[in-house]
């Protein structure tokens, strides 16, 4: 007994084959796999990640305990220098210090990489507001004079890390699905002077002879040299199903074999692969920031200057008009008041309620860019396969010659028999369509990139293309099913053409729904799909036979033109366009790096739920954006408190629950009409 285990693009394939069985005994089962338990390399992304919770939550945990004792000390100070005094500073410096040990090494790198680049970011205005805060509470507590501030340090710690660690989460599971995508392609069966050896493909030379087994990955692009088999190219250009590939053909790494076995020249290094481009573009795209993070950015430019610029005339104001302590704490209450939580708060909060929104219409997502990108969208892309259609096919004719007819039955018995042998995604289409049945069979033969034959009740059956019997179909019968759209399969039995099927790709519920969801929304809709003959109509414009940079193409114009496209895909040849796009819808069936790639994932697969969201995003982000002004409006006002020194410590508290209070209300109590127009 052999068992032959391999990692697919995203499941995981078991084939279990004994020698002495025969081959129609063989089975092919699939389950979908993130990590093996029995991989040592496999490490439990959930563990850092609950880490960092627990981080958070400690911080938060003394920011509140230094907000109770800060407003207590600052409402009913104790007599400067007694023991109660400094217990009390000491423990509010000690905790703020705690946080910053904590959690705030991350901060403080990002704010010293700034300056060593000379460069303005919202690191920045963090670590301005938390000095602040800091410096002038020290200033209070060693003077007796004015307020404390010290919860404010791990709040805005706190806020920062959160935001950091939701952006980190998604980029590192990004990281890990391309590396398992690489080390999926990364070997190769060469021939060598000793025989057949398994290699890394890094070591694989120009023109050496590289083989595929049957139902293994294809590792390198070439041409092949010796063989057929059906190639299932889904993955790189979207065609849905496998496709024939002959002596001479060319093949690329990321596609699989299906059914035959294959020599192949090599005809590009690892690195030069159309695999690697794609990969290396989805890498490239990774780290950059969106636009909106890019608008964040242009307005810290302007706004951190700003602020640093009031607090020091603030300071130099102080100095003539009062004494250095007034000045040194006026200035450092400036930036203090500058901190970004209103700002933080305003945000999050609206998002956080607004993705829970979206997660009972139909797109589970945990990334708030997602409601941006849905609500500035003017275009939305679609790809075809396994997004708008089904990644199977379904039977839409089947006709039977004559002489078949008063034996329907039969023939429907002998056909399901032996296509139930095969994990074949046509086969399982057929079956699918075709009553069960489980007849003896013997002489079962897989015919790579061609079909399969048996002998089923003495009768010797044929079941494929058309080249398996090509003399054998008259012109008469071809001329019947000429008008139908698909790809035939052909039935012969004992060398006669018994049955054709028509194969093509199902539409998913609601697609005639979608072109008159998007008019209502003025939005504009295209098809971008690398199936070079789609075989099913669409009421929207398609563009095919598009390779991966093509897409990404398409998608950098829109961009150009300010049409801020989305993009919905699910498989490795949409991951270039995803990465560019403003933002990227998943198929929940998609592939594992579609998923890691995507800002958010469509429940069910329903793409219903995207003019939706997008009606209800416009909605949303009207109502964040004037909270947004409202919590801008709070800072500038308590900057403006603070420069001429009437910012006390209860006006303060006041300002910035009242200010809280009513974000969050606007926030969470925001009512939407899903149904309306």
């Amino acid at each position: 007994m052999v068992a032959l285990e391999y990692i697919g693009i995203s499941h995981f394939y078991t084939r279990t084959y004994n020698s002495d069985m025969p081959i129609a005994d063989v089975k092919i089962t699939s389950r979908s796999v993130v990590c093996s338990s029995q991989d040592n390399d496999c490490e439990n992304p959930d563990i850092p990640l609950s880490r960092s919770w627990l981080r958070i939550a400690i911080a938060m945990v003394f920011a509140g305990q230094g907000m109770v004792f800060s407003l207590a000390i600052n409402m009913t100070p104790p007599g400067y220098g007694s023991t109660s005094y400094w217990l009390l500073h000491g423990g509010l410096i000690f905790s703020s210090l705690l946080v910053v040990c904590f959690l705030g090494a991350p901060l403080i790198g990002s704010t010293i990489g700034m300056v060593r680049s000379r460069r303005l970011s919202i690191e920045g205005l963090f670590t301005v507001s938390l000095l602040g805060a800091f410096t002038g509470s020290l200033l209070c507590t060693f003077t007796g004079e004015g307020a404390v501030y010290y919860e404010i340090v791990s709040i805005v710690i706190a806020i920062y890390t959160i935001g950091r660690l939701l952006s980190g989460v998604a980029q590192s599971r990004l990281v890990k699905e391309t590396i398992q995508i690489r080390e999926c392609f990364d070997s190769a069966l060469m021939r060598t002077e000793d025989g057949w050896m398994t290699v890394k493909v890094k070591n694989v030379p120009i023109g050496a002879i590289v083989r595929v087994q049957p139902g293994e990955p294809i590792s390198v692009d070439g041409i092949i040299c010796s063989g057929n088999a059906y190639v299932s190219e889904t993955a790189l250009t979207g065609e849905a199903l496998p496709v024939v590939r002959n002596m001479g053909d060319v093949v690329r790494a990321g596609t699989w074999s299906v059914d035959g076995l294959l020599d192949i020249k090599v005809r590009a290094q690892a690195g030069k692969r159309d695999l690697d481009d794609l990969l290396q573009r989805v890498d490239d795209q990774a780290g950059n920031p969106s636009k909106f993070e890019s608008q964040a950015n242009r307005l810290i430019q302007y706004f951190l200057p700003f602020v640093v610029i009031t607090s020091f005339l603030c300071l130099i104001y102080w100095l003539f008009v009062g004494s250095w302590i007034e000045a040194v704490f006026n200035s450092m209450a400036v930036l203090l008041v500058a901190c970004p939580c209103a700002l933080g708060l305003a945000t999050p909060i609206g998002i956080w309620q607004g993705l829970l929104q979206l997660a009972k219409i139909g797109i589970v997502s945990r990334d708030g860019s997602l409601i941006d990108a849905l609500a500035a969208t003017r275009l939305v892309y679609f790809d075809k396969t396994g997004t708008l259609s089904d990644a199977s096919m379904e039977v839409t004719n089947f006709t039977v010659v004559k002489e078949w007819e008063d034996r329907y039955e039969s023939l429907q018995a002998m056909i399901y028999t032996l296509e139930s042998k095969l994990s074949h995604p046509i086969a399982r289409s057929i079956t699918n369509f075709l009553p069960k049945s489980d007849l003896p069979i013997s002489n079962f033969k897989i015919i790579p990139g061609l079909g399969v034959t048996g002998t089923i009740e003495k009768q010797f059956v044929e079941i494929g293309e058309l080249g398996i019997n090509p003399k054998l179909v008259k012109d008469e019968f071809l001329a019947k099913i000429v008008g139908s759209k698909g790809k035939p399969i052909y039935v012969f039995i004992d060398k006669q053409l018994a049955a054709i099927f028509i194969l093509k790709e199902r539409l998913r519920d609601g697609i005639s729904l979608l072109e008159e969801g998007f008019k209502n929304l003025n939005i504009k809709v295209e098809v971008l799909t690398g199936d070079p003959n789609p075989g099913i109509e669409l009421p929207l414009i398609v563009r095919s036979g598009l390779s991966a940079q093509q897409k990404e193409s398409h998608i950098r114009s829109a961009i150009r033109n300010g049409l801020d496209p989305l993009f919905v895909g699910d498989g490795i040849n949409d991951a270039p366009a995803m990465t560019v796009s403003m933002a990227s819808i998943s198929m929940g069936s998609g592939t594992a790096l579609a998923r890691s790639i995507a800002n958010g994932h469509l429940v069910n697969d329903q793409i219903g739920a995207i003019p939706k969201a997008i009606h209800f995003s416009r909605a949303l982000h009207r109502r964040l954006r004037s909270n947004l002004i409202y919590a801008a409006s709070y800072n500038v006002l308590g900057m403006g408190l603070a420069f001429f020194g009437v910012l006390h410590p209860i006006v303060a508290a006041l300002i910035m629950a009242l200010s809280s209070f009513v974000v969050t209300f606007r926030a969470t109590y925001f009512k939407f009409n899903y149904n309306s127009n």
